[in-house]
């Protein structure tokens, strides 16, 4: 997804969040190179908990990127999504 987004897309950056104890989300954004952007609330459950948010810019995907995946048709696809 991020290499559709990055290289495809040309987004400038990609956002993602996670409740602040899920340890597993949070250390999945973290090892993709996502970086803290602060916090804010939500509601889980009926009750009140932290979210941590997360930013990964073009220039840290640029860093870990892969080599290995190969976009098709996302060219075709831009102009129908107001991008081409």
């Amino acid at each position: 997804m991020l290499h559709l987004a990055f290289a495809g897309l040309n987004a400038r950056e990609a956002e993602s969040d996670a409740f602040t104890d899920n340890h597993a989300s949070n250390k999945v954004s973290q090892a993709l190179g996502y970086v803290r952007n602060g916090t804010t609330w939500d509601t889980r459950r009926g009750e009140v908990a932290q979210i941590q948010r997360w930013v990964l810019t073009r220039d840290a995907w640029e860093q870990v990127r892969r080599d290995d995946i190969e976009l098709t048709g996302v060219k075709e696809c831009l102009p129908a999504l107001g991008l081409g």
